[in-house]
């Protein structure tokens, strides 16, 4: 059976940020257990992870035997590795948000988050609201801009130069969702071609719904 990955979890991205670096060590250590040769995350990369995880655990030993010179360099390592349990985080939600069943399976407590009545006033995520895309004047390039929400820690933004209304046809712009949804550039694009463009929302209880995609043509 996989680890159990404790609190803060994968899904509660925010937390990561207030990690030491003994945390970070043990949590860098519970997720790659977790995920290694799973069979529903199984593509998620770990190698990134685990190397920053070499860095930290090394500057560490380090300035826990005094070495004060290399406080730099551990809290330089500790963000990589937060750096990586972000990505690695974002990858997790994004992948189960097709099937929460497979959330089980990993150990992660994360279904209930997703699932639960929301509390404490926070308000669900809506379709985004002032969504534009821009033909720019680099070839192949378009700018994206949206409104943001008071309850999203990143946003989703797809492409596609086929028929919108397939679902298979919708590419992600990046591996990762943006932590913001101001000046998106989406470079590398066909040029002279029609693209939709389309974006969502992502907050601690999933995901909010796909915007109504903007269509312009590229040059």
């Amino acid at each position: 059976m996989n680890a159990q990955i404790p609190v803060p979890t994968l899904l509660n991205l925010n937390s990561l940020a207030s990690l030491g670096p003994a945390e970070a060590v043990a949590l860098k250590n519970d997720v790659i257990k977790a995920l290694t040769d799973h069979p529903f995350f199984k593509d998620i990369p770990l190698a990134p992870l685990a190397a920053a995880g070499t860095n930290l655990e090394e500057s560490v030993r380090l300035t826990s035997a005094r070495d004060h010179s290399n406080i730099p360099s551990r809290n330089m390592h500790l963000a990589d590795v937060i750096k990586e349990l972000t990505r690695i985080g974002f990858h997790v939600q994004l992948q189960a948000m097709e099937d929460e069943s497979q959330l089980h399976t990993t150990a992660l407590p994360i279904a209930e988050r997703r699932t639960r009545t929301l509390k404490g006033g926070r308000a669900a995520l809506t379709a985004l609201t002032g969504f534009e895309a821009i033909n720019l004047d680099e070839p192949g390039a378009a700018l994206l801009n949206a409104d943001s929400q008071a309850d999203a820690f990143g946003y989703q933004f797809q492409f596609t130069k086929l028929d919108p209304a397939v679902e298979e046809n919708w590419i992600d712009d990046a591996p990762v969702p943006h932590r913001g949804c101001k000046k998106i550039v989406i470079q590398g694009l066909d040029s002279l071609c029609r693209y939709s463009f389309r974006g969502r929302a992502i907050g601690d209880d999933g995901a909010g719904p796909w915007g109504k995609p903007v269509t312009i043509p590229v040059t």
